[in-house]
């Protein structure tokens, strides 16, 4: 049985405990609706720690992933690292010139790339001349915990509010 069946049912035959509003009196059983009444909520609880299992379970799978994530990103750098050591002893002992080595083929080309050494004068220039395609200026961010302090203290800021909230865990 799923727990919202189980919730459904306990709500009945909770329903079914209401007296009538007539005489006062409860037109069921009561002794055999109580048990009935105890024998789901017996099964509920053993929904409920299948449901905490299974929690505990798939956090400790994600927890060993991420792991696993943290280990697996580690050992790509050392690669990479290693990768690009071999490259410049190969670049290093073929001194610029295309060189066949069998499996493969060191080859060179030219590269262009812009470098920027003062940013700010580069955006005044190009600000003063209408390249404004030439740059971005980014959106500004709103400062969470310092805005928060505000609002503690008692500013009121439009587009802003405190929110409280509640949140559960299992441990």
């Amino acid at each position: 049985m799923k727990l919202y069946d189980v919730n459904r049912q306990i709500e009945e035959l909770l329903a079914r405990l209401e007296p009538d509003p007539e005489t006062g009196e409860i037109p069921v059983d009561e002794d055999e609706l109580i048990a009935q009444l105890n024998e789901l909520a017996m099964e509920r609880k053993d929904i409920l720690i299948f449901l905490a299992k299974l929690y505990l379970n798939e956090k400790a799978t994600l927890e060993s992933l991420r792991a696993e994530e943290t280990r697996l990103k580690e050992r790509s750098k050392r690669m990479e690292r290693k990768k690009d050591r071999l490259l410049n002893i190969l670049d290093r002992e073929c001194g610029g010139e295309k060189t066949d080595l069998d499996v493969a083929t060191l080859y060179y080309r030219k590269n262009r790339h812009v470098e920027v050494s003062d940013a700010e004068a580069a955006v005044d220039w190009l600000r003063r001349k209408g390249y404004s395609e030439c740059y971005r200026i980014p959106k500004p961010e709103i400062y969470k915990t310092n805005v928060g302090k505000l609002l503690d203290s008692g500013e009121e800021i439009p587009g802003v509010e405190l929110v409280s909230t509640t949140s559960c865990y299992l441990k």
